[in-house]
């Protein structure tokens, strides 16, 4: 929580990003439902029956969307939801995160970097996404819809790199393993930017509103990104690094990242037993998400949760 000791100027590093993003050879790509998802956020005449077509010729997405409206944060309301009503409750960003986290999700066999758990990588970021849900009801200034589009994309970059530089971020992978170091500042001194702010860029480009996708660059330094404290994306932004660190201690074990959640849960107003309990309400429905979306139950304390 102590920010970057190193600041850098911004539009730099956005620079750097992408000139590192036109040599890439390969990079996640959004397609098929998600793509046309993406087309319609461009275009300013798109209505949510655009929407609703588009979504109704994938039965994958489909059954998704229904699963996510029939959330806690919609307290059970779920008596008679089509998926009409299912498109309306959740809006178009949040529907076109489920679009794209599926499209992703299903290119598993693309990266061929070695020391990366694909598996685990999306594991830690529907983990991510649950538990941002659960602490938008904790959290006056967070919306719910937001919260989890945020903790399902956020860490995006990590798979991009793997996918654009697979040798090159392996052999970062086995550093940051070996030294137990800090990846994104190894990544920042091999790159010139870390993941959350390649994150920032890609999301950007898949017309995620501006807001979200600073937040998501901020989200290692939350202090650092000059948000009025107590804003909605400074809330955002901590409650992000927050289940970041909370998935990873919960599914890797780490001690020092169940002291870092305790301590940003604490900037947030969110006591020990608070975080605890959102923590253990997290796990039945990260057990549910991945059965939906075909990925292994996760073991607690034996994932790479991809969060770091």
């Amino acid at each position: 929580m102590s920010g970057n000791p190193h600041p850098r100027d911004r539009d730099r590093t956005v620079s750097d990003i992408r000139d590192f993003l036109l040599r890439a050879e390969s990079l996640p790509s959004p397609q098929g439902t998600a793509a046309k998802l993406i087309e319609l956020a461009a275009d300013a005449n798109a209505s949510m029956d655009d929407v609703l077509r588009v979504v109704q010729t994938d039965p994958a997405l489909a059954g998704y969307v229904l699963s996510a409206a029939r959330a806690s944060r919609f307290h059970g309301m779920s008596e008679g939801l089509d998926l009409r009503r299912a498109v309306l409750r959740l809006g178009l960003d949040l529907v076109r995160a489920h679009a794209i986290a599926l499209s992703l999700v299903n290119q598993r066999g693309r990266t061929q970097c070695v020391g990366f758990d694909y598996p685990g990588f999306w594991i830690g970021s529907l983990h991510a996404a649950i538990l941002m849900e659960r602490l938008a009801g904790h959290c006056a200034a967070l919306r719910g819809a937001d919260a989890f589009s945020l903790g399902l994309l956020g860490g995006i970059g990590r798979l991009a790199l793997a996918t654009a530089v697979p040798a090159e971020y392996s052999a970062l992978l086995a550093q940051a393993q070996l030294a137990h170091g800090d990846l994104a500042a190894l990544e920042r001194e091999r790159f010139g930017f870390d993941h959350h702010e390649l994150s920032a860029v890609l999301l950007a480009d898949w017309h995620v509103p501006t807001a979200l996708a600073d937040v998501v660059y901020w989200q290692r330094d939350p202090e650092g990104g000059g948000f009025a404290p107590g804003s909605k994306p400074h809330t955002l932004a901590g409650a992000l690094q927050l289940a970041c660190a909370l998935s990873q201690a919960a599914l890797a074990g780490g001690d020092d990242e169940l002291a870092a959640a305790t301590l940003r849960a604490t900037i947030l107003g969110i006591d020990p037993a608070t975080m605890r309990e959102v923590l253990a309400e997290s796990m039945p429905a990260l057990n549910a998400w991945a059965a939906l979306v075909g990925l292994p139950v996760p073991r607690p304390g034996a994932a790479d949760s991809g969060t770091t």
